[in-house]
C-alpha cells in the first residue's frame, strides 16, 4: 500500500550511505513508518499516536499479509519499533495498542505517557478538534528539560542513533 514511501526510503538510504534510514510516523501516518519495514533500507522505525483506522481503535491499518512481512523481517534482520501514546488519547486507544502487541510482540517497545505530562496548551485547532492530550512529540510536547515529552524526544533520538550509527 505504502510503496512509494518505500521507494523513498530506498532512494534516500542510496543517496546518503550509511546502514539505512529511520521514519517516524505520526498520528495519520503512524503506522507508515512500520509499514516501510518491508524495505530494507528501513531499519529504525518509530510510531507516534498511530490513529489509522479511525473508525476501528482496535485494528491496525495494515493488511495480514503486510503485518506478516513486516514481522517477518524484524526476525530475520533483528529489528524492533517503538510505540509512544498517551494514556488517555481517544485516537490511538490501549485498544489499538493490544493489537500492535497481537502482531509485533516483543518486536516493539512502547511508552505510554500519562495524560498528565502534556501540554494543555496546544494550538487552537487542537483544542477545538482534538479532545484529549494525543501528539506526543508536537503539540501536547512540553519543551522543558526534565518533562515527560522531552524524554519521549530524547528516546527517539537515541533509538535513530542506535539503529543507524551504531
Amino acid at each position: 500500500m505504502w510503496r512509494w514511501l518505500r521507494a523513498l526510503a530506498s532512494e534516500a538510504h542510496e543517496a546518503c550511505g550509511g546502514i539505512g534510514v529511520g521514519a517516524v510516523g505520526m498520528c495519520l501516518t503512524g503506522n507508515f513508518a512500520l509499514s516501510m519495514m518491508i524495505e530494507p533500507a528501513m531499519q529504525a522505525p518509530v510510531l507516534c499516536q498511530p490513529s489509522l483506522p479511525l473508525d476501528d481503535p482496535g485494528a491496525i491499518a495494515m493488511s495480514d499479509e503486510e503485518a506478516a512481512a513486516v514481522r517477518a523481517r524484524m526476525d530475520q534482520d533483528d529489528l524492533t519499533a517503538q510505540l509512544y501514546r498517551f494514556e488517555g488519547d481517544s485516537f490511538c486507544r490501549a485498544e489499538r495498542l493490544a493489537a500492535y502487541f497481537d502482531r509485533f510482540g516483543d518486536r516493539l517497545t512502547e511508552k505510554t505517557l500519562p495524560d498528565s505530562a502534556a501540554n494543555p496548551s496546544p494550538a487552537p485547532f487542537f483544542n477545538a478538534h482534538v479532545p484529549t492530550p494525543h501528539s506526543v512529540v508536537t503539540q501536547h510536547l512540553i519543551d522543558a528539560a526534565g518533562t515527560e515529552t522531552v524524554k519521549a524526544v530524547e528516546e527517539i533520538i537515541a533509538f535513530l542513533r542506535s539503529r543507524l550509527h551504531p
